[in-house]
């Protein structure tokens, strides 16, 4: 009987605890409470905040408890957790302006059946004012014969940007003050409505904006087509080329490194070069289509390359690695396909699995004049040194494309010493502009001289 009546006044004892507690965080922080022994571990931790400076966040902040509770604080203000077991617990404060510094995780110690205060002191400084800003250039433009290619306008004398004849451009990060933009590039049958420069004020963190209008009057009377050729390599067309305008209405020879002239009306017009020889090559689009202005002149180049006589019948084939690993990024593994012809037609593209570019991408090297006619094969040798037995090696020079997007001149250098598999075969390519070699035996694959 008397280990009941002890337990119910020790329950008594407890639960009035409590409620004196809880009492006394509601009217604020109040020293730590006294601890009854032997009672059960629960007690409270009261959080304070005091922010000092400019500007204080308007909206306060948020007080976590161990990753759990949270409640909202004012910026100054206090808050109570109760109910919380004996021991070690983290009060964290977030939610503080950019602009405010403060140490915000607190580890304290809560005893049994007492309180423990924490306190945040927020300190809070103006932010700097913004010191640049943005120009916004807007260009309209009316009348007949407007400018096709648009304008430029030119930064304080600096900085250039192509506008449409109704367009608009910003300059951003400025810095806050006068600035002058100067629109060019104007046909010279329009005109600029208050000339050609602005001088705007630029503010700091905001938006100027400046703009030119453009009027042009319309152009009567014929314009002048000029028509270039260019020509390189050997065995030359000898008796030169025929240049056909709109698809017939007018032609004229033109030497294969020479220019002609038509004169007519204004506008689109078809030009087609004629009579090339069948070891020679146009670049570029042909018959193709140029504008030309009333009262001006326009040009266009046609670019013809030609080869020499055929060199002696050959071709040399190959599909294989080098190197025993997986090609894989990373692997010191080198992979081709290629299929190349005495008559310098043909294609090539090899991989090499440890030369990675950004992103982990392998390096990539592809010729094929067909799909690509930057690239080509230049020059094809039936023999190599870099073979045991020379008349089992083919060597050939070409310019690829590789996977960065440039165009590159190699050499390749093979040797058809075994069977498909047999370990025996050789490969190696190099670079000379990048100083980039890779070689070795075929691990896998064959290569194949006929």
């Amino acid at each position: 009987m008397a280990r009941v009546v002890g337990r119910k006044f020790l329950a008594a004892a407890a639960a009035t605890l409590l409620i004196a507690v809880a009492c006394r965080d509601a009217q604020g922080p109040e020293p730590q409470a006294s601890v009854l022994p032997g009672l059960p571990g629960v007690g409270a931790i009261v959080v304070s905040t005091v922010t000092s400076g400019s500007p204080v966040d308007p909206d306060g902040y948020t007080v976590t408890i161990d990753n759990g509770p949270s409640q909202h604080i004012a910026p100054t203000g206090v808050v109570t957790f109760a109910g919380l077991a004996a021991g070690n617990h983290t009060v964290v404060l977030s939610g503080v302006a950019f602009n405010c510094s403060v140490n915000g995780s607190v580890t304290v110690n809560v005893p049994l059946l007492g309180s423990v205060s924490v306190t945040f002191t927020v300190t809070c400084v103006p932010s700097a004012p913004p010191s640049t800003g943005d120009l916004t250039v807007t260009t309209s433009t009316t009348g007949s014969n407007v400018d096709p290619d648009g304008y430029t306008v030119t930064l304080d004398g600096s900085t250039s940007r192509a506008i449409g004849t109704n367009g608009s451009v910003t300059f951003t990060g400025l810095p806050a003050g006068n600035h002058t933009g100067a629109l060019s590039g104007v046909a010279g049958n329009c005109s600029i409505n208050g000339g050609t420069s602005r001088t705007v004020n630029v503010p700091a963190g905001g938006t100027a904006s400046t703009s030119f209008a453009v009027s042009c009057v319309a152009v009567t009377g014929d314009g002048r087509l000029t028509v270039t050729t260019s020509t390189t390599g050997s065995d030359l067309d000898p008796d030169g080329y025929t240049v056909t305008l709109d698809g017939g209405a007018t032609s004229q020879p033109i030497a294969t490194n020479g220019s002609v002239t038509f004169t007519g009306p204004a506008g689109d017009h078809q030009i087609a070069l004629s009579g090339v020889a069948g070891n020679c090559t146009v670049s570029g689009a042909n018959p193709r289509t140029v504008n030309v202005p009333a009262g001006g002149t326009t040009m266009t180049t046609f670019s013809v390359s030609c080869a020499g006589a055929p060199p002696p019948a050959g071709r040399v084939t190959g599909r294989g690695q080098v190197g025993t690993a997986a090609p894989q990024p990373g692997n010191n593994v080198q992979t081709f396909d290629f299929d190349v012809q005495a008559n310098l037609t043909g294609r090539f593209t090899g991989t090499d699995y440890s030369d990675l570019h950004p992103g982990g991408v392998p390096a990539t090297l592809t010729t094929d004049h067909s799909a690509d006619p930057a690239t080509s094969i230049t020059a094809f040798r039936a023999s190599s040194g870099a073979c045991s037995d020379p008349s089992r090696g083919v060597e050939f020079d070409a310019i690829g494309r590789e996977d960065t997007g440039g165009l590159v001149s190699y050499t390749i250098a093979v040797c058809d010493n075994g069977p498909a598999n047999s370990g025996m075969d050789f490969f190696s390519v190099f670079i000379p502009s990048e100083g980039f070699g890779r070689s070795g035996q075929v691990a896998s694959g064959d290569i194949v001289k006929s």
